[in-house]
C-alpha cells in the first residue's frame, strides 16, 4: 500500500470524519488508490477505528465496498473494543487468524484480550482461539477449556500454548520473557480473566489455589488490572474475594487506589472504582 500526501487524502478524510458517506464515495471514485492509501501509518478504514470512535457506519461501509483492506482494521477494532465494527469486518471477509502487524504479531482476539476489550473479544471468540493458549481461554471466559487445562488440584495438564503475552506488543513496558513455570502460567490466566471481567474463571482459578495477588507482569495484580481497564464489577468481586488493597506494582510503585486516581476520567465506571477504593 502506497503512502499518500496530506493534500491528496484531505477530501476523503474530511468526508470520513464528517460522516458524509456520499462525499466519501465520490472522493474514492475520483482517486481509487485512496481506499488503501496510507496516511500517517493508517489507511482510511484503519483511521475509522481510532478515537473518538464516532465514525458513521455508513462511511465504513463505503470503504469496505470500495475494496478496503480489512485485516489490520480488524485488529485495531478488536483493540479499541469496537464490537459492531468487528462483526461488520468479519462479515466482509476479514481474516481473524491474521496478525495485526510486524510490531504487534498478535491476532485481533489476542489484541482484544490484552487490552481488556471484552465486547470485541466476545465477537471474535466466535471464530475460535486460533492459537489455543491458557491465558486466552481465561481472558475470553472459556471456563470449560480452562477447567480441562488445569487439574482440580492446580496442576497444568498441557503446555501453556504457542503465544505467551509480550506486553511490548501492545505498547506497555517490556518485561522478562515468560517462562514455563506453572505458577507463572496460572498467574497469567488469573490476571487476564480479571482484566476481561470473567468472574467465573477468576473464581475457578481461586478455588483451585491460584493466589489472588498473583502478579506475573511487573507486579501488576488482578486488582490493578481491573482498575486500569475500568472493570468496576471485577474490582468489587476481587475485593470481596480478599484481594489486597495495598499491593504496589513494580512499574510505578502504585497501589490500585493510586491507579484509580490516575486513570479517572469522570466516566461512570471509573468514578465507581474510585469511590470503591477511596
Amino acid at each position: 500500500m502506497a503512502t499518500v500526501s496530506d493534500e491528496r487524502i484531505q477530501p476523503a478524510l474530511h468526508a470520513l470524519l464528517a460522516g458524509d458517506a456520499e462525499g466519501l464515495r465520490a472522493a474514492l471514485a475520483a482517486d481509487t488508490e485512496l481506499v488503501n492509501g496510507v496516511w500517517n501509518d493508517h489507511t482510511l478504514l484503519e483511521w475509522a477505528t481510532q478515537p473518538p470512535h464516532d465514525v458513521d457506519p455508513a462511511c465504513t461501509d463505503v470503504l469496505i465496498d470500495a475494496g478496503a483492506s480489512l485485516d489490520r482494521a480488524l485488529g485495531l477494532a478488536g483493540c479499541w473494543n469496537l464490537a459492531d465494527l468487528c462483526t461488520r469486518l468479519l462479515e466482509a471477509g476479514a481474516d481473524p487468524t491474521s496478525l495485526c502487524d510486524n510490531a504487534s504479531p498478535i491476532t485481533a482476539l489476542e489484541s482484544a484480550a490484552m487490552h481488556g476489550s471484552t465486547r470485541s473479544a466476545d465477537v471474535l471468540i466466535e471464530q475460535g482461539l486460533h492459537r489455543p493458549t491458557l491465558w486466552l481461554a481465561a481472558a475470553t471466559g472459556q471456563l470449560d477449556l480452562v477447567a480441562n487445562w488445569i487439574s482440580p488440584t492446580g496442576e497444568l495438564l498441557q503446555p501453556a500454548g504457542p503465544y505467551r503475552p509480550n506486553w511490548a506488543h501492545v505498547g506497555r513496558p517490556q518485561a522478562p520473557p515468560p517462562t514455563d513455570d506453572p505458577e507463572q502460567i496460572l498467574s497469567e490466566a488469573m490476571t487476564f480473566a480479571a482484566r476481561n471481567d470473567r468472574s467465573a474463571v477468576v473464581d475457578h482459578l481461586l478455588d483451585i489455589g491460584v493466589p489472588i495477588d498473583a502478579a506475573p507482569y511487573r507486579g501488576v495484580t488482578s486488582l490493578h488490572f481491573a482498575v486500569q481497564y475500568a472493570k468496576p464489577h471485577m474490582v468489587d468481586h476481587l475485593i470481596a474475594r480478599g484481594a489486597p488493597l495495598k499491593s504496589r506494582d513494580d512499574e510505578w510503585n502504585a497501589t490500585p487506589a493510586r491507579w484509580a486516581e490516575v486513570c479517572n476520567d469522570d466516566s461512570a465506571d471509573r468514578t465507581a472504582i474510585l469511590e470503591t477504593l477511596s
